[in-house]
């Protein structure tokens, strides 16, 4: 398991050191000189099998150590901990570091340490990730024959086999679903308003799964992933670490892999924790969907019998470049897109020229 510290000046290296000799933290086996920070390397007694029914708990305890290893002692920016996945990959040593040729990556043995899953969560204190689900086994296929399961499953096998119909699978089993394209131009201005310094390659990597979701093709979230590149590299902070177009062109090598698994993994809480940006969950009071528009339905009925008037849900794409129109007599279309946040072939589609025509 390896943990990324960024940021680490000399003084922070030293208290590290030091925490590290008296067990206030965890000993690494290695410690890994990156360039500007580093790479703590903790090993395992056992190798741990990467089954996906693990994948979100090894994700948890990680997490936990990042922000156990990562704080005002460790590192000048204490509060903007990078919270990496399980399959993030690290500078190999002996490679060149971000400081350049004369700067190489370079590993130091601090320890003849093992550890297990156990000894990193004991080493974190109230860490209340459950380890329970590493011990499950992964459920194995069925010996049932299709005979068999005629006989003991008849409706599934009317359904499956029969009618072939497909599987229905649950978000957790990476099952997706198509949402509206509105959500992929609400994270486009997210991107632009809200993504700071070290969200950058991650607020690609979220487009990428925005755009799946949406059914995006895959050549315009390229073509917009690379718009922003300008934007993103306004944003650098740290000279020896700007964002560039090999950035942007290693982030969409997410689309070339899983769909469906990158459409369920890049989750709201997960996005969040990478990119900085705050992503407010929708509150249903813990109903389901189906119970909650049945109820706001009702209400819209009662408030049309007592005479109140009742908004019929969002206003169309049409209506709102009408209004803004209205509202802006000498505007233009850039100016639309950018105040109304709709897309630019919507804008073009519905704007009408000084005559009242389609253009």
């Amino acid at each position: 398991m390896v943990v990324d510290v960024d940021y680490v000046g000399k003084q922070q290296l030293k208290n590290l050191l030091k925490q590290f000799g008296n067990g206030v933290q965890l000993r690494p086996t290695y410690l890994v000189s990156s360039g500007k920070g580093i790479h703590l390397y903790y090993f395992l007694q056992e190798p741990v099998q990467l089954y996906r029914n693990r994948e979100e708990v090894l994700a948890e305890l990680k997490e936990a150590l990042i922000r156990r290893l990562w704080n005002d002692t460790s590192s000048i920016r204490p509060d903007s901990p990078d919270i990496i996945g399980i399959y993030q990959g690290f500078r190999c040593v002996g490679s060149q570091s971000k400081l350049g040729v004369d700067f190489p990556v370079k590993a130091y043995k601090l320890s003849e340490n093992r550890y297990t899953l156990e000894d990193i969560k004991a080493s974190i204190p109230s860490c209340k990730v459950n380890l329970a689900p590493l011990y499950e086994k992964p459920r194995r296929k069925s010996t049932v024959t299709l005979e068999e399961a005629k006989e003991l499953y008849p409706e599934w096998y009317e359904k499956r086999i029969v009618q072939g119909e497909p599987k229905q699978k649950s978000k957790k089993q990476g099952g997706t679903w198509v949402c509206n394209e509105a959500l992929y131009e609400w994270w486009k201005r997210k991107i632009t308003e809200e993504v700071k310094a070290g969200g950058c390659y991650f607020s690609i990597m979220a487009l990428c799964s925005y755009g799946l979701k949406c059914g995006i093709s895959e050549q315009k979230i390229q073509r917009d992933a690379y718009a922003f590149l300008d934007h993103l590299e306004s944003l650098t902070e740290d000279e020896d670490n700007h964002f560039s177009r090999a950035d942007v062109k290693d982030a969409l090598r997410a689309l070339k892999g899983d769909r469906k698994r990158l459409s369920t993994i890049a989750s709201r809480e997960w996005i969040e924790d990478n990119t900085k940006v705050t992503i407010p969950a929708n509150k249903r009071n813990y109903r389901k969907q189906e119970a909650h528009l049945y109820l706001a339905r009702r209400k819209k009925e009662d408030m049309k019998v007592i005479g109140e008037v009742v908004k019929e849900g969002r206003p169309t794409a049409e209506r709102t470049v009408r209004e803004w129109q209205e509202s802006h007599p000498a505007g233009k279309k850039a100016d639309c897109i950018r105040e109304t946040g709709l897309a630019k072939h919507t804008v073009y589609k519905w704007w009408k020229d000084i005559n009242n025509e389609n253009i």
